[in-house]
């Protein structure tokens, strides 16, 4: 949720593997003594509780924001759940772009800065709510998987292109190698089936993804995890931006004129699947493959705009994800 009423206290942690640095400020300005350093741990938490007391300062007006940090932040963030604290995971690139320019970095300076941004952004800035233990397995076991797979493609790009330089040992090593990460990725493939199937809420939104042409596994999965089961996106076009697919334009005056494009921020992954969503679909579904040729100009070589119709299928691909969950109904293929 977005804050309609605003906080009047804001909080950036920076966040390290046994420490945090908590800065605080107020809608009035800084305040006197308003920086200290805490265990990551429970007893840490506990203590910047009673800081806080100590400064007549209420749980319910503190807003609190962190730079997502993976696995070190885990602690505290179930600690403000159980306190009903209401904080904010936020993308380091983010905040970065936010606050422009910047000099020096520490650990101290750079919770100020996470106060500072989310004091500035305190009107839009919304709460994070973390994700089920499942979504969180999955996301794991979705990670790892993308790390194997890569790794089977450098094994096999190895064993094709250097394979005519080296004895025949050399080939049965890589293939023994590439028989045994496929093994593994078969293995987490069943346990992410499993998981899924023993959530019945998000099995049920698994089901309803994968009824569209061109979702497969993989980018159900994919949207279910990032996407918090869809409890973090509503909207399709905030879910594009995420990705990297929405275009944005780019003019200024009468000089800078260009075309629309999309961001080179987002989730490059998450993009790359749905193109080979949107290539998929285009082969076998009639009215994406109808779209494509409609759109695709093949007769201009190098300036072909290939990519740009492209994106504009894995549009249309997003669209259709958030309007069966939307719906809690199939996609239904029309005769075409």
């Amino acid at each position: 949720k977005a804050y309609k009423i605003m906080k009047n206290y804001f909080i950036g942690i920076d966040v390290s593997k046994t420490t945090l640095d908590v800065a605080l400020q107020s809608l009035e300005g800084h305040l006197n003594s308003n920086h200290i350093v805490i265990e990551n741990n429970t007893k840490g938490f506990k203590s910047m509780l009673t800081w806080l007391k100590e400064k007549k300062i209420n749980n319910q007006e503190v807003l609190i924001c962190m730079e997502h940090t993976g696995i070190y932040a885990d602690k505290v963030v179930d600690f403000f759940e159980t306190k009903g604290i209401a904080y904010s995971l936020q993308s380091a690139l983010h905040v970065k772009k936010s606050l422009g320019l910047v000099r020096g970095k520490s650990d101290k300076v750079d919770a100020f800065r996470l106060s500072e941004f989310c004091y500035e952004k305190r009107a839009t800035i919304k709460e994070s709510q973390k994700p089920s233990q499942n979504i969180i397995v999955l996301k794991h076991l979705f990670t790892e998987r993308r790390k194997l797979v890569g790794t089977r493609a450098q094994y096999k790009q190895i064993r094709s292109e250097i394979a005519i330089y080296q004895g025949k040992g050399f080939v049965k090593r890589k293939e023994r190698i590439i028989k045994n990460l496929q093994r593994d990725i078969d293995e987490i493939d069943q346990e992410i089936i499993e998981i899924i199937k023993s959530d019945p809420e998000i099995y049920c939104n698994f089901l309803l993804l994968i009824s569209i042409i061109g979702i497969g596994n993989v980018n159900a999965v994919g949207a279910i995890v990032y996407t918090n089961n869809f409890k973090n996106f509503s909207d399709p076009r905030a879910y594009a931006c995420y990705v990297g697919v929405a275009p944005f334009p780019h003019s200024s005056g009468t000089s800078i004129n260009k075309k629309k494009s999309v961001s080179k921020m987002g989730r490059l992954q998450l993009k790359a699947d749905l193109s080979q969503a949107a290539r998929s679909a285009i082969l076998y579904d009639p009215q994406m493959k109808a779209y494509f040729k409609r759109k695709f100009n093949d007769k201009k070589g190098a300036e072909s705009n290939y990519g740009t119709v492209l994106n504009a299928v894995k549009f249309k691909l997003i669209c259709r994800i958030f309007s069966v969950i939307k719906r809690q109904s199939a996609y239904i293929k029309f005769a075409f």
